[in-house]
This record gives C-alpha cells, sequence and structure tokens, in this order.
C-alpha cells in the first residue's frame, strides 16, 4: 500500500510541476519568437541592441544559475524556491515592460526578468526528472506537453502580433508567468527533505566534484556550441521572414511547425532511448544543426523552409534529451546544481557570446549569419565524439 500511495504521488507530482513548466513555456514560446519584434518595434533597438539584451542574462547565468541551484539543493522544503522565484519572474517583467523607456534601462530590466525566468527552467526540470523517475508520467510525454504550449504560444502569438501589435507580447508574457506563478504556489506540495544549512566551501565542493566528473565538461562544452548554434534563429529569424515578406502569423506557425516536430519526436522517446544512447543522440542534434544552419543561411522561403523547421527535431531536442540524461545519471542528488551549471555554462557562456555576436551579423549580413551557426555546430559535434558517460555517485 505505501508503495502504491508513493507512486501515485510521484506521478501526481510531476502531473502538477508539468503544468507549471506548460505555463512557462507559453512564456518562453511568446518571448522567444516576437520580444525581438517588440524591442525594435516599440522601442527603435538595432540588432546590436536587442542581442545584448539577450545575451546579458545568459552570460551572467555563469554566476545566477548556480547560486539560485545551490539554495534549491539545499532547500528544506525542494518546491519553495520555484514559488519564490516565479513571483520574482513576473514584478521583473512588470518593470522591463511598464518602466524602462530606453536600451539601458531596457537592458537591466530585462536582465532581471530573463535571468529569473531562465532560472526558473532549470529548477523544473530537475523536479520533473525526479518526478518522473518513478512515477507514471515519462519524462518525454511531460516536456513534450510543454513543448505543445510553446507552439500554443508561437502559433496564437502569431495571430496575436498581427491583429493587435507588438503590444501582445506584453500581455501574454504576464498572463503566462502569473498563471505558472499560481500554479506552482496552489498546485505543488511541499516536499520536505533534511537538508544542512550550505556554507560557500560546500558550494565550491560541491560544483568541483561535478566538474571532475569524467566527461562533464566535454558534455557542456560540445552541447554548449551546438545549443548556441540556435542563437540567431532564436534572435533574429523572426525579422529575417519579416524583411522577406513573411507576417507574423506565418512566422509563429514555422516556430509552431517546428516545435511540434519536436512533440512528436519528444512522445516517441522512450523505444528511441531504447535504442539509440545518450551520445548518439548529441551527435544526431549537431548533424541535423550544421544542414539546418547552412541552408537557412541562403534565406529560402516557401516551402522549403518547413523541413528545414522540421530540423529542430534534432537540432535542439535530440541533443536537450542526450544532455539531460548523461547530466542526471551524474548527480541524481545534486540534479538541479548539474543542470544549472550546464546551462550557465552551456546555454549562458556561450548562447550569450553567440546571441551578440549573432546581433552584429544581422545588422552586417542579414541571413548569412546563420552560416556561423552552422560552424558552431559542427564543432559541438566534432567535440560530442570525446563524450564518455560521467561516472555516478556509485561508481567505483
Amino acid at each position: 500500500m505505501n508503495s502504491i500511495s508513493q507512486s501515485s504521488s510521484l506521478a501526481g507530482s510531476a502531473s502538477r510541476l508539468t503544468l507549471v513548466m506548460a505555463f512557462l513555456f507559453s512564456a518562453s514560446g511568446m518571448l522567444m519568437v516576437f520580444l525581438p519584434r517588440w524591442l525594435a518595434g516599440e522601442h527603435g533597438l538595432t540588432g546590436v541592441q536587442i542581442g545584448a539584451v539577450f545575451s546579458l542574462a545568459q552570460l551572467t547565468r555563469i554566476l545566477t544559475g548556480p547560486i539560485i541551484a545551490y539554495w534549491a539543493d539545499a532547500a528544506t522544503d525542494r518546491s519553495a524556491p520555484l514559488r519564490i522565484v516565479s513571483v520574482a519572474t513576473i514584478a521583473a517583467f512588470a518593470g522591463f515592460f511598464f518602466v524602462a523607456n530606453d536600451f539601458w534601462s531596457l537592458l537591466l530590466w530585462g536582465f532581471a526578468a530573463l535571468s529569473l525566468m531562465q532560472a526558473m527552467t532549470p529548477l523544473v526540470e530537475a523536479g520533473v526528472l525526479r518526478a518522473t523517475a518513478q512515477g507514471k508520467l515519462s519524462y518525454g510525454i511531460a516536456r513534450g506537453i510543454g513543448s505543445i504550449s510553446f507552439i500554443v504560444a508561437t502559433t496564437a502569438g502569431g495571430l496575436l502580433v498581427s491583429r493587435f501589435g507588438p503590444g501582445a507580447v506584453v500581455v501574454w508574457t504576464l498572463a503566462a508567468c502569473t498563471m505558472a506563478a499560481t500554479s506552482a504556489w496552489f498546485g505543488l506540495r511541499r516536499e520536505f527533505r533534511v537538508a544542512t544549512v550550505p556554507t560557500a566551501r560546500d558550494g565550491v565542493h560541491a560544483i568541483a566534484a561535478l566538474v571532475r566528473q569524467p566527461g562533464f565538461l566535454v558534455l557542456i562544452v560540445s552541447c554548449g556550441l551546438i545549443q548556441s548554434a540556435h542563437a540567431f534563429y532564436y534572435g533574429f529569424s523572426t525579422l529575417v521572414w519579416q524583411a522577406q515578406g513573411l507576417g507574423d502569423a506565418t512566422a509563429g506557425l514555422l516556430w509552431g511547425f517546428g516545435v511540434a516536430v519536436e512533440v512528436v519526436f519528444l512522445l516517441c522517446l522512450s523505444p528511441i532511448e531504447r535504442r539509440v544512447s545518450p551520445r548518439t543522440l548529441i551527435l544526431a542534434g549537431a548533424a541535423g544543426g550544421v544542414v539546418r544552419w547552412l541552408m537557412m543561411g541562403f534565406a529560402p522561403v516557401g516551402l522549403l523552409l518547413w523541413p528545414l523547421q522540421a530540423l529542430h527535431m534534432l537540432s535542439f531536442a535530440a541533443a536537450h534529451v542526450g544532455a539531460m540524461r548523461l547530466l542526471y545519471r551524474a548527480a541524481p542528488e545534486r540534479a538541479a546544481l548539474a543542470q544549472t551549471l550546464y546551462a550557465g555554462l552551456s546555454g549562458g557562456l556561450f548562447m550569450g557570446a553567440s546571441s551578440q555576436f549573432s546581433g552584429i551579423l544581422y545588422d552586417l549580413h542579414g541571413a548569412r549569419g546563420y552560416w556561423l551557426m552552422a560552424g558552431l555546430a559542427a564543432l559541438g559535434g566534432a567535440l560530442a565524439v570525446l563524450i564518455a558517460p560521467p561516472r555516478t555517485a556509485n561508481s567505483t
């Protein structure tokens, strides 16, 4: 009976965390696709300035991410950090949208808002991985539901921005963040555990132990290059398509289609993972990225865009799942710290630098900026060959 009760509790926890993830991804979908439109249309920012707004929060994740993650790993109530960060995110976005009125204030408020939103993602991911490890809901299904909410945001967002203008970004983002916070505060059960009061030395030792794991740094650098190759797409694809005559609604549909194919991949994840190793998934992601970004650099239009968007299944999803699996196997008891270190170094340092360069490339070369992204994906794939599965704490 106790076993059945525990299994039911884990399944319920996974479902509630998935709801938080769904609203978080809904906000991310709108911001990722249409925030550059809002920044350019409402405030007249250039490509370099838009790249700076995105990259500052990403670059500083190497500091902000581990601090929040270590606090989360040491908290007596596992769910408390997520609830607190979710409310702070709403306040920061309110300042970003309604208080900031020039580049420097947008940069600072954007740093606060985007940093807090980025910090929520590994907290939710760690909770979902923990809950789905023994529960009835699989990680692939949970992540797929989050991706579906992203699709809804990009598709509906395109229609709303087309109909009401970039101001729709503000309303959607604040509403989605509010729903994520409400779900976290009223939906998540408190998960109490015995925890010690951490010291700075404890944090340094925990980070050092993870970094010493065989293959950990290679994994971070490899996947960091593969994922940072998406920076030009994240920051400027909508503006490139707009310059080519595509409307906001079409841009939203293209984004949504790419993520829809990713959802199919995630829903089929269990049989895929029985046949394909995490390292092979990462290599497939690198190969998909090289093809995708090389072709996107020629600024294709029409039907060719759709199969290139379908490669998101490989360039993002396959590499992401491979990385998540290897990270969790390396440190199941330090999942939040391991994933946030990965996010800070890979998605932070690399993605931040790539975002800033993308702004420069967009101003100078337009769509041809994608070609540098193809080079990053190729380099990441070359390093992925060296990835060895990290040892767990029980390994000898």
